[in-house]
């Protein structure tokens, strides 16, 4: 399931950065903060210490636009943001926050809510489905190295489709997100992902997106993701998951949100 949430631009060419994904990350926290413990109490009892992160957004949809540098300039009067989760009360919340506060805050930019509505999930009836992105798709390796301190911290590198670890990391990352959710405990899933060959060679294999994160979290500062039609083949439990959660890593960043190609969609 999903929220659809249009803003009231009240302003032309109001500007925001051209990597928006930290400031959105911001908003959700504090459009949350006072539920925290609710939905912590939401994951399994191994997770509830965690900081809820089981959703995904897409980046901002502005019909109407203009880069300059390194900025945004909203020329819309209205524009769109998607989030994505396979918790109602998550969702919930975040709707009821929104319609009754009015206005938000993105980069110290203020913008009405004009509107949010539910977008219920598809109905995934077969083992394929095909897929665009509404956001980069980012994968990454994790390994411990060493610090000078003697402790270990964290280093990613981010894996490319064209790398063997690419497809045994998102299905990594599904089969925790199914026992997660689902309350289950299999290890493996049948699972096949293909980006559309017909558009990587129009864009002559340039499908990726640098975005970076401005953020204090232990992350790279920049995060390189897929933007490119795909598709999926997977038990239908899994392509809702893929829809309902985002596909790869850093989902709650913003990244991995996926949108259905001629599918018909839950009453």
């Amino acid at each position: 399931m999903r929220i659809k949430i249009t803003f009231s631009n009240f302003k032309q060419d109001t500007y925001l950065p051209i990597n928006t994904n930290y400031y959105l990350v911001r908003l959700i926290n504090k459009l949350t903060l006072e539920y925290h413990r609710y939905l912590n109490s939401l994951l399994p009892a191994e997770r509830s210490s965690q900081k809820f992160d089981l959703y995904t957004f897409s980046q901002l949809i502005i019909p109407n636009r203009k880069i300059i540098n390194f900025k945004i300039g909203i020329l819309s009067s209205e524009f769109y943001w998607y989030i994505a989760s396979p918790y109602y009360q998550f969702l919930g919340l975040l709707a009821k926050e929104l319609n009754t506060r009015g206005r938000v805050a993105i980069a110290k930019r203020m913008f009405g809510v004009k509107s949010v509505e539910f977008v219920h999930s598809p109905i995934f009836n077969s083992s394929e489905a095909r897929f665009t992105c509404l956001s980069p798709v980012a994968v990454y390796r994790q390994r411990h190295s060493k610090h000078k301190s003697s402790s270990f911290h964290l280093k990613s590198g981010y894996v490319l489709p064209d790398e063997r670890d690419y497809l045994p990391s998102i299905k990594k990352d599904l089969v925790q997100k199914y026992n997660m959710i689902e309350k289950d405990t299999i290890d493996h899933l049948d699972f096949d992902l293909q980006y559309d060959p017909d558009y990587i060679r129009k864009r002559n294999n340039r499908i990726t997106k640098v975005i970076t994160l401005e953020n204090g979290e232990r992350l790279p500062d920049q995060v390189r993701g897929v933007l490119a039609p795909l598709r999926i083949k997977a038990n239908p439990d899994i392509l809702r998951i893929v829809y309902d959660t985002g596909l790869g890593q850093l989902n709650n960043f913003g990244f991995g949100m996926v949108e259905t190609v001629h599918m018909q969609h839950a009453v």
